[in-house]
């Protein structure tokens, strides 16, 4: 009987690890996905504004734009492998999670099964918080990388202002 729930939790925990591969993988797929999507927006229209009628008009904002957007892309890629490491950090927690529930569930007495459920809550409970400590300090780094953004596309239209 004991072989058998065991049999039962070890495929419950493959079953649920292989999701979670799979969730990975479909993640960092959409990511690179999004990330040449990106990539092939900025060459069409690098090659749609240098090929214009007046392409000397143009040529100068949209060369600005591109050495903004190149600059914060190597950031906005770093962020995204951030989020990428923190989604594979919470899936090996939730699994080991789930494994010391498993093993919580299965003790044999009252003390030993109280300890165990201590440490599942413990654990569980130290999880959340690094999970949030990560996706502030990960969203703080997102909202700089925007503000460099954004300081540095006025500063260009600025000067241009002042040497008019």
């Amino acid at each position: 009987m004991k072989q058998k729930t065991e049999s039962k939790e070890t495929e419950r925990e493959k079953v649920m690890s292989d999701m979670a591969d799979k969730a990975m993988r479909n993640y960092d797929q959409i990511v690179r996905t999004g990330l040449k999507i990106q990539e092939e927006a900025s060459r069409c229209w690098s090659s749609l504004l240098t090929q214009g009628a007046s392409t000397h008009d143009w040529q100068r904002p949209a060369s600005a734009f591109a050495s903004m957007a190149n600059g914060v892309l190597p950031q906005a890629q770093r962020r995204m492998q951030e989020l990428l490491e923190l989604a594979e950090k919470n899936t090996r927690s939730s699994v080991e999670l789930m494994r010391k529930t498993a093993e919580a569930m299965q003790a044999p007495n009252i003390p030993e099964r109280q300890a165990k459920w201590m440490d599942v809550w413990s654990t569980s409970l130290g999880a959340a918080r690094s999970n949030a400590d990560a996706v502030m300090q990960i969203s703080s780094r997102m909202l700089d990388t925007w503000i460099d953004f954004i300081q540095k596309g006025s500063e260009t239209p600025m000067r241009e202002a002042k040497a008019a």
